[in-house]
């Protein structure tokens, strides 16, 4: 007598029936815990690029800009290079680029509540922010909440 081995199309798909179920009671609170963790890492890798910005500056003897948009922002040494004028804000000449960075999906920068001089922030070859006259704040927002970076003028960078 022969054994037939295998399972049936009706054990498939009853297997298949309660693979989905789980999947779509556990998938929402999935989804928030993405979130939630793309706007906090996007919080943690801007406070980090910020701090990386400053001593930057103080190791280079130059200033370093980073220049924000809604979904991405750039470093780089504004230090005059091929003939751009050190220490204006903008990337021009030669001047080399230290970082760009993307946000995550879903994260986004609200440039109407920044408070930074256009959309921009530079440290200085001691590692002073002197453009800002108060403290400056960043604020990253997607679907779960929003993440706040703060420096103040003496270059000190907290993420609230």
């Amino acid at each position: 007598m022969r054994r037939e081995s295998g399972f049936s199309a009706f054990e498939v798909a009853v297997t298949l029936a309660v693979v989905a179920l789980l999947a779509s009671v556990s998938m929402p609170s999935f989804l928030r815990w993405l979130q939630v963790h793309r706007l906090r890492g996007a919080a943690i890798n801007l406070t980090s690029d910020l701090e990386m910005a400053k001593v930057r500056s103080i190791r280079e003897g130059a200033a370093v800009t980073v220049v924000f948009a809604e979904n991405e922002y750039t470093l780089f040494l504004d230090n005059g290079a091929g003939g751009g004028e050190a220490g204006d804000g903008i990337r021009n000449g030669a001047e080399p680029l230290v970082l760009y960075r993307q946000l995550p999906a879903g994260v986004r920068i609200v440039l109407a509540e920044m408070t930074l001089p256009d959309q921009r922030l530079s440290f200085d070859s001691r590692g002073l922010a002197p453009a800002l006259t108060s403290a400056g704040s960043i604020p990253l927002v997607n679907g779960t909440g929003e993440r706040r970076i703060r420096v103040n003028r003496l270059g000190n960078i907290r993420s609230l």
